[in-house]
C-alpha cells in the first residue's frame, strides 16, 4: 500500500560522455513535473549519468576523511588496537559497502580512498607521514581498498560457484567447456564477458572470472564460504 511521492523523485538519463542529448526530455507523474538529475542517492549509493562513481567516491572520501581524522587527534591517547577497532568501525563500513559496483572505475578514482586508509594506517601505528605503509597494511591486517575490491568480487564467485545466487544470475558466466568440447587447461575457466569499452572492463562481469581464475584450486575449492573467505584474505595479504 505504498505510494509514490513525485515531489521527492527523479530520474536520470544514462550516456556516455562524450554523447551528447539531441532533444530534451520532460517527464511528469500524475500532474507533478519530475526534475532531471545528473546524479542521485539510490539504497546508499549515489549513482550518476556517467557511471562514473565519482559522487559516490567523493561521498566515501568525505565521510573517511572525518575519521581519519578522530584517530589522528588520538593516536597517542588510544592503543594501536583500540585506533584498529576504531578504523573497522567507522571507516571500513564505508569502503566495503556496494564496493563490487562502485569500484568499477578508474584506478586514479580509488587512489584518493587509498591514500585516506594510509593516513589512518599510519595514525594507527603512530608513524611519520613519510613511512612506507605497504607492509603496515599486512602487519595490521587492514586490506587497502583494491584487495577489498578483489575479496568483494571473488566472494560474489564464490557464491555464483556454488550456485547460491539468485537464479536470475544461474546464467551470467559460461565455462570454456560450456563453449567447445576441448580438452583444455582452461576448460572449468569462466570467460569474461566480451568488452568494447574500458567502463565494462571494470565490472563484474569482466573482473570477476579474471579473478576467479587467477586463484589456486585450495581457494575455489573450498567447501564453505567461512573457509573459502579466510583463505582469500590470506592469500591477499600475501
Amino acid at each position: 500500500m505504498l505510494s509514490v511521492n513525485a515531489k521527492k523523485t527523479n530520474y536520470i538519463i544514462f550516456k556516455s560522455r562524450q554523447k551528447k542529448l539531441s532533444k530534451s526530455f520532460s517527464l511528469s507523474f500524475g500532474n507533478q513535473i519530475l526534475k532531471q538529475v545528473s546524479e542521485t542517492k539510490f539504497l546508499g549509493v549515489y549513482v550518476d549519468d556517467n557511471f562514473t562513481w565519482k559522487p559516490h567516491i567523493s561521498f566515501v572520501c568525505k565521510q573517511i576523511s572525518k575519521s581519519v581524522g578522530i584517530i589522528f587527534r588520538s593516536r597517542y591517547c588510544l592503543s594501536s588496537n583500540t585506533k584498529l577497532t576504531l578504523y573497522y568501525t567507522l571507516i571500513y563500513p564505508y569502503i566495503t559497502y556496494c564496493n563490487s559496483a562502485w569500484s568499477s572505475t578508474y584506478v586514479t578514482n580509488l587512489n584518493r580512498i587509498f591514500y585516506l586508509q594510509t593516513r589512518a594506517v599510519r595514525a594507527i601505528a603512530n608513524l611519520g607521514y613519510r613511512e612506507h605503509t605497504v607492509p603496515l597494511f599486512a602487519k595490521l591486517g587492514i586490506l587497502d581498498i583494491f584487495q577489498v575490491n578483489a575479496l568483494q568480487i571473488a566472494k560474489f564467485m564464490f557464491y555464483y560457484h556454488k550456485q547460491l545466487l539468485s537464479p536470475m544470475f544461474l546464467s551470467l558466466f559460461s565455462t570454456s567447456s560450456q563453449i567447445h568440447s576441448y580438452d583444455t587447461r582452461t576448460a572449468k575457466s569462466y570467460r569474461p564477458h566480451h568488452c568494447r569499452t574500458n567502463l565494462k572492463q571494470f565490472t563484474i562481469l569482466y573482473q570477476g572470472p579474471k579473478i576467479w581464475n587467477s586463484l589456486p584450486i585450495s581457494i575455489t575449492g573450498s567447501t564453505s564460504f567461512s573457509l573459502f573467505k579466510k583463505k582469500m584474505i590470506e592469500f591477499l595479504m600475501n
